[in-house]
Parts: structure tokens; C-alpha cells; sequence
């Protein structure tokens, strides 16, 4: 590898990989700022919203937690429950 073609060859290479290694390390670093930087905050209207909405879902699993509860306890009812013509 005395040829200076080769050389030559061997030092642009590891030139465009050092530049290209930079190019990508600089592009990576601004889309990971784009990325975590808040979009907007919330005004003060759609703060609101947001939490009556969460209000309105958290009552709506209550109400699910509520049947739930009550279909638990009528199928324990059933099987606790002696069939009709059975006897002892």
C-alpha cells in the first residue's frame, strides 16, 4: 500500500466516513431535540376539558366496577344455590 492512489483513497475514505459519521451525529441530535420538546402546552379551556373528561371516565368505572360486583355475587348465588329437583 505505497501506491499514492491507494493512500489517497485510504484518506478520503476515512475522511467521508468521519464527515459522514459528524453529518449523522448532528441530524440525530436536532431530530432527538424536535422530539422532546413539548408540542404546546394546554390552555386553559382544554385543561378544563380534559379533566371533566377524566372526571366522566372515572364515574363510568365506578358504574363498571358496580356491576361487576353485582355479577360476581349472583353467579356465587347460583352455584351456592341448591338446583331445583334436587333433594336430599
Amino acid at each position: 500500500m505505497n501506491d499514492p492512489i491507494e493512500i489517497a483513497a485510504a484518506i478520503s475514505i476515512i475522511a467521508l466516513s468521519i464527515g459522514g459519521v459528524t453529518v449523522l451525529g448532528i441530524f440525530a441530535r436536532a431530530l432527538l431535540k424536535k422530539w422532546t420538546q413539548p408540542k404546546h402546552s394546554l390552555g386553559q379551556a382544554e385543561a378544563q376539558e380534559l379533566r371533566h373528561a377524566i372526571e366522566h371516565l372515572s364515574a363510568e368505572v365506578g358504574d363498571l366496577h358496580e356491576r361487576l360486583d353485582f355479577a360476581e355475587r349472583v353467579l356465587a348465588n347460583q352455584r351456592e344455590a341448591p338446583h331445583l329437583g334436587e333433594g336430599g
